[in-house]
């Protein structure tokens, strides 16, 4: 059994390289536009949001705002931090906690579900070149809203409730600089794969866009404008990438948290929870 995995495993390697050999020209399109992509719109708010977080949790802000909201302190201050700087910095808070012997691996894992973001700044400069502001808004609010739900429903309980974090502040540009290149990889590597796809399928414009959507986000919310379809399923698709988060994100969270006990099932838990509850209410 082994050694047919081993050699399935080889195959599709080969495949793989044969496929990249002959989409030399797309593949190197595809990682200049991810590359551009992540200095542009994900580092700036990725990278600071990272420092931000480890300089707030060495002055020992959970100690703090575990006393102002009692046993809530520590729900309240991951969801906001998330909220504000997005996925996947919503998975290295946490896992920091984790690390920090904050939460135990239970608490980590209830947090992941309802802890995925875009980042505000970046859903409403693209949601408005998409619709109009109230649209826009709208959108927004039910992309932030089955997750605040889930946060009030579920009990997050710290492990001591008198939170001491004592870090070493020398390792805060490593850490951020490391988890910036992690997602800068696994763009690439999705963007890549999705251009790829397309190019070889040729598929209709619909269907290219949700490939795209569905497998990076921000590459499916800038197509959706080529489309000759009507609002609401525009509206939708665009619902649809945001709160699923892509494919690139999930692997993002997961690679965070891989050297964990975290599991990354509960994240995509979460989303299919959001989902659920959108198309449920959709009706």
């Amino acid at each position: 059994m082994k050694n047919k995995k081993e050699i399935l495993s080889i195959i599709f390697i080969w495949i793989i390289l044969f496929i990249i050999l002959n989409n030399t020209n797309n593949l190197n399109r595809s990682i200049i536009y991810a590359t551009k992509l992540w200095f542009f719109k994900v580092f700036p708010f990725l990278f600071p949001m990272i420092i931000l977080n480890e300089l707030l949790l060495s002055n020992n802000i959970l100690y703090y705002i575990n006393k102002l909201f009692k046993k809530n302190g520590i729900k309240y201050y991951v969801f906001i931090m998330s909220l504000l700087s997005g996925s996947p910095t919503s998975a290295y808070i946490i896992k920091e906690l984790y690390l920090n012997k904050i939460i135990d691996v239970k608490n980590a894992n209830k947090l992941l579900l309802f802890t995925h973001f875009s980042n505000p700044i970046f859903l409403i400069s693209m949601l408005t070149s998409l619709f109009d502001k109230q649209t826009a808004y709208i959108l927004i609010l039910l992309h932030y809203l089955p997750n605040f739900i889930m946060m009030l429903f579920i009990k997050i309980t710290p492990l001591n409730n008198n939170i001491i974090i004592k870090k070493n502040n020398n390792k805060i540009l490593d850490k951020a600089i490391n988890t910036s290149l992690i997602v800068l990889g696994t763009l690439c590597i999705y963007i890549a794969l999705s251009n790829i796809i397309i190019n070889i399928f040729n598929f209709n414009n619909l269907l290219n866009v949700f490939i795209k959507g569905i497998i990076e986000i921000t590459q499916g919310l800038n197509e959706i404008n080529i489309l000759f379809i009507n609002l609401n399923l525009k509206k939708t698709l665009a619902l649809l990438f945001i709160n699923f988060g892509g494919l690139s994100i999930h692997s993002q969270i997961k690679s965070i948290i891989s050297d964990t006990s975290i599991s990354y099932k509960y994240f995509l838990f979460g989303r299919l929870i959001v989902l659920t509850l959108l198309i449920f209410n959709s009706k």
